[in-house]
């Protein structure tokens, strides 16, 4: 007897608060980023927006969405 398992990821969704391109790299920002220090939360990296939990993707995605989607991923 053979028997397979498969682990299939689950998709994670989130609503898109905000999206920025910055220096021709496309981020999405979704819910709301809690650190407990406000040190964590101080990136300053290429002027992302640390008040988000962020994603790179594509321009042909970035595109293809508006604020307020729903992305999966």
């Amino acid at each position: 007897m053979i028997i397979l398992f498969s682990c299939a990821k689950e998709k994670q969704c989130e609503i898109i608060r905000d999206k920025q391109e910055v220096r021709g790299i496309y981020y999405f920002y979704f819910r709301a980023n809690y650190y407990a220090t406000p040190q964590a939360n101080n990136i300053n990296t290429a002027g992302l927006n640390s008040n988000y939990v962020s994603g790179k993707v594509s321009q042909a995605i970035y595109e293809d969405y508006d604020i307020g989607d729903e992305y999966c991923y």
